[in-house]
């Protein structure tokens, strides 16, 4: 099995919206157990009111702009809009 993590910094990869945000929240949640926090796989860490949480979306997506130039709150707003 791949890493979703892995396989979205990889950018010769097209990803859905759905799968960018979720490798974001996969590498938010890498960030947040790097602070000593417990990732719960699929966490809505852009939804979290909490600080910590709140950063490590923030780093996520910035890291997935660097790397890929991907804009991850694009995607997660594409999504949220077919609600």
């Amino acid at each position: 099995m791949t890493n979703p993590a892995y396989e979205a910094t990889n950018s010769d990869v097209r990803l859905s919206n759905r799968e960018l945000v979720d490798a974001a929240i996969e590498l938010a949640g890498k960030f947040y157990c790097m602070m000593d926090y417990s990732h719960r796989p699929g966490f809505k860490y852009y939804e979290s009111p909490h600080p910590q949480e709140q950063l490590v979306w923030r780093m996520a997506c910035e890291a997935f702009t660097d790397l890929r130039g991907s804009d991850v709150e694009d995607a997660l707003s594409d999504l949220e809009g077919e609600d």
